[in-house]
């Protein structure tokens, strides 16, 4: 049993071996075909099919990398597009946050001058017509108040005297809050109503030239962001012209699939065309490259010979050492039947020795037998 357990083992090996072997000389046939696919051999008019085959793979492969290098780069050039899209829109937030101080202080500013007198645009009394009414609203709550005050003098302050002055302070609150809510309001009319270089030598010309800045600013913002919109509208109706379905991911994920099939596939007619070649070598000089790559294979085949006979060897005697067990188990099955026999036998002789015993009285006991009764 051990003798077989041994061969068995030996034998797997050599099976390993082979095995690995085989893989190896498949990767040489592949590099013999590409040898020869890279010289004139390939020429040969009986090699036509294998190198056409090779061609047309090669062919695809070439279309695909290149597919995939301009799905990549688009790809690259679409996330950077949108990363300055979303930080532009991050600078028009931040353009809009600094705009609503400075129209406030636009507003403040130019209705300081037209307190003063100072008249800069003619559409300028236009621009603060809200802030007017405002100021006119906050002017006749405070003389309210003020001749609610004077009429109550000194005289005793009754619960209505206090409720109306609760309410006139309430009115003049609500009109100086209105009055404060418009300067931004006013900002924004002067801005549309008044060129900016009339402002020029007034207390409001910093305001004004720094939104006229921050309003180029988002001119120009919006202008790149409309432009990015295009190359990125332009880069997902390319997407269509691609190998695929669906979004980048998929499309990458299906070319890289079929590159790695193709590769399989040119390996393939690689191997057909160096055992092509080979099958219809003549003694022709090769080029060194090619009869490198033959003096592999032959080194393998040589190798895969020796294996295969040491395996067979094994085998052999494996199969010897199987009959030889299968022998010695029948032997041990005939040694314990004749064993068996015999003690049958034995028995046997035993037996007829006892039934003649028996016949003999049985003879005697016949003979001194009296007659049967007749009748009842």
């Amino acid at each position: 049993m051990s003798d077989r357990k041994e061969l068995t083992g030996k034998i797997t090996v050599r099976d390993e071996a082979i095995a690995a072997e085989r893989e190896q000389e498949i990767i040489v046939f592949a590099n013999l075909g590409q040898s020869v696919f890279d010289s004139e051999l390939a020429e040969d008019k009986f090699l036509d099919k294998q190198k056409n085959a090779i061609v047309g793979i090669t062919g695809r492969i070439r279309d695909l990398e290149e597919s995939l290098r301009r799905l990549l780069a688009d790809d690259e050039k679409r996330s950077a597009l949108q990363e300055e899209k979303k930080s532009l829109n991050v600078e028009l937030r931040n353009i809009k946050n600094k705009e609503e101080p400075l129209f406030e202080e636009l507003g403040r500013s130019t209705w300081e001058l037209w307190k003063s007198g100072r008249i800069i645009d003619e559409r300028m009394e236009e621009a603060l017509d809200d802030l007017v009414k405002a100021e006119l609203r906050l002017q006749a709550a405070e003389d309210a108040m003020f001749r609610n005050e004077k009429d109550s003098g000194s005289k005793a302050v009754s619960i209505i005297s206090r409720g109306k002055a609760f309410l006139l302070a309430g009115r003049r609150k609500t009109a100086s809050a209105a009055l404060d809510r418009l300067w931004g309001h006013a900002g924004r009319n002067l801005r549309e109503m008044i060129i900016p270089e009339a402002f020029t030598d007034t207390p409001a010309a910093v305001s004004s030239s720094t939104l006229s800045a921050l309003s180029r600013r988002r001119d120009e913002i919006t202008e790149r962001v409309k432009a990015l919109t295009g190359e990125t509208e332009v880069l997902d109706s390319t997407l269509e012209e691609l190998p695929g379905k669906g979004g980048v991911h998929r499309r990458v994920a299906w070319i890289e699939n079929a590159l790695d099939k193709k590769r399989i596939e040119l390996d393939d007619a690689f191997r057909n065309l160096g055992e092509a070649w080979l099958g219809n070598t003549s003694g022709k000089s090769v080029p060194a490259a090619v009869e490198n790559r033959r003096n592999e294979w032959t080194a393998i085949n040589k190798r895969i010979g020796v294996l295969e006979e040491e395996r067979k060897a094994f085998s052999a005697h494996r199969e010897y050492s199987e009959f030889k067990a299968l022998r010695d188990k029948k032997a041990i099955q005939v040694s314990k039947l004749e064993e068996e026999v015999k003690s049958r036998q034995a028995e046997l002789k035993s037996l007829k020795k006892e039934m003649l015993t028996v016949e003999k009285n049985l003879s005697v006991q016949k003979e001194s037998l009296p007659p049967l009764p007749t009748g009842s």
